[in-house]
């Protein structure tokens, strides 16, 4: 894990000792996971009750701490358009399908499919009949799927390549940085997929901390990014959660 910034605390990232935290000029990128999802229900993309709660609780801290007049982006699943309601910040000024999570589900599928020839562990029968309780046994598991995928081992039709899913993810950069040089500040609502892979991109991380940060931001956590003087994307805060106290803090 990077010595620059921790995952889950407000701190500014610095170079060789310097604060690099952008002017309160500048504008700001923040990047929301969505709140808790329906895990082990028939239908994960919906906000369990806590993560309606979640969802509220972001929204108080971004009319506390920041302007809630910003432009909000979402993508198309029904769990980031509840945490958008949730958050009580009005209706999206966009919904793209661009900022949507990889299946999960089938990823998993085409790794236990291919699990074998690809020498990968899988978790046990029991951790598959309750993911909710085993939730950290996938969450220590998911890595090594992810791995295997973003190096081209693992065919998953369903998702496609990790290359694909970059491109993807990465497309509304160019638009976002316009507006952030040009000090307008922007709200997106997504996945830890999509939130873990912008970071690591614009902050120059490799995979294997995208992979990191993938497994550990929290639901309804806010990561801000900023660009500095010299255009160079600097992060704020990364998977803050200061806004939910200890019971309301979870990873799915």
């Amino acid at each position: 894990m990077s010595n620059e910034v921790t995952f889950g605390e407000d701190r500014a990232r610095s170079v060789e000792g310097r604060s690099t935290v952008p002017g309160a000029s500048s504008g700001r990128l923040l990047l929301l996971r969505h709140g808790q999802g329906s895990l082990g229900t028939d239908d994960y993309d919906r906000l369990s009750p806590l993560g309606r709660e979640q969802a509220e609780r972001l929204g108080q801290r971004l009319r506390r701490d920041y302007d809630a007049n910003w432009p909000t982006w979402c993508g198309s699943l029904k769990r980031h358009r509840q945490t958008v309601a949730g958050m009580k910040q009005g209706e999206p000024d966009r919904i793209d399908a661009s900022l949507d999570e990889y299946r999960v589900d089938q990823l998993i599928g085409s790794a236990v499919a291919q699990s074998e020839s690809l020498g990968l562990r899988v978790p046990g029968e029991d951790a598959f009949a309750d993911p909710a309780a085993y939730l950290m046994t996938f969450l220590e598991w998911f890595p090594e799927v992810l791995s295997v995928w973003q190096n081209g081992r693992l065919i998953c039709e369903g998702n496609g390549d990790w290359s694909g899913f970059r491109k993807r993810v990465l497309s509304p950069l160019s638009n976002w940085q316009e507006e952030l040089a040009a000090g307008r500040s922007l709200v997106v609502v997504s996945s830890a997929g999509v939130i873990s892979t912008m970071t690591a991109e614009l902050l120059g991380h490799d995979l294997a901390w995208q992979r990191d940060l993938n497994i550990r931001l929290y639901n309804a956590s806010l990561t801000e990014l900023a660009l500095d003087a010299q255009g160079r994307w600097q992060a704020v805060r990364i998977n803050c959660v200061n806004h939910l106290d200890d019971p309301r803090i979870t990873l799915a």
